[in-house]
């Protein structure tokens, strides 16, 4: 917040140099508490070959960078005969150990975020969106484009609180 505020004052040189050596120091932080977490709760990271077709199993795609609604997506799907895929900024979830341990997640489809209008409308199956990396929404994908968190588009559904339970029945109701 005081980098921000500081925006609007007249600064000097010097100072505007050190609101941006700790506005990085804040960043470093925070990717550091980030790493943690995610270590801590999916293992170290590991080289790993990644999948890049689809299968002939239904399946979900899940993008953004949320890896609690990937792992609640995962833990609802096994044993069903559904596919879970990354897309885009979800794709290193392929290499913490613990996201391995689910025979239901087979790969990686589609591209950069930016490609999302043609690789979500081709994509036979439903979508879900972890985080506000969204571009907008072609009216075909709407129907079975699923928001969380602070993700969301106008005529998208929102999945409750990260999914906790519930989505895949909703996604698809037997």
């Amino acid at each position: 917040m005081t980098a921000l505020a500081g925006t609007v004052r007249d600064l000097s040189v010097e100072e505007l140099v050190a609101l941006t050596m700790k506005t990085g120091e804040i960043a470093v932080t925070t990717m550091a508490l980030l790493d943690k977490a995610n270590t801590t709760a999916y293992g170290n990271p590991e080289i790993t070959r990644v999948n890049i077709g689809v299968r002939k199993n239904p399946g979900i795609l899940v993008s953004g960078h949320d890896l609690r609604d990937l792992e609640d997506i995962l833990e609802q799907t096994k044993g069903t005969g559904v596919d879970v895929y990354t897309h885009s900024e979800m794709l290193p979830a392929h290499y913490y150990p613990r996201f391995k341990t689910y025979d239901n997640f087979v790969g990686n489809y589609g591209g950069s975020w930016w490609h999302q209008d043609k690789e979500f409308e081709s994509f036979n199956g439903p979508i879900l969106m972890t985080t506000n990396c969204i571009t907008p929404v072609k009216d075909s994908c709407k129907a079975r484009l699923f928001t969380t968190g602070a993700a969301g588009y106008p005529g998208c559904r929102t999945s409750p609180i990260a999914l906790r339970g519930r989505a895949v029945a909703r996604i698809f109701p037997r």
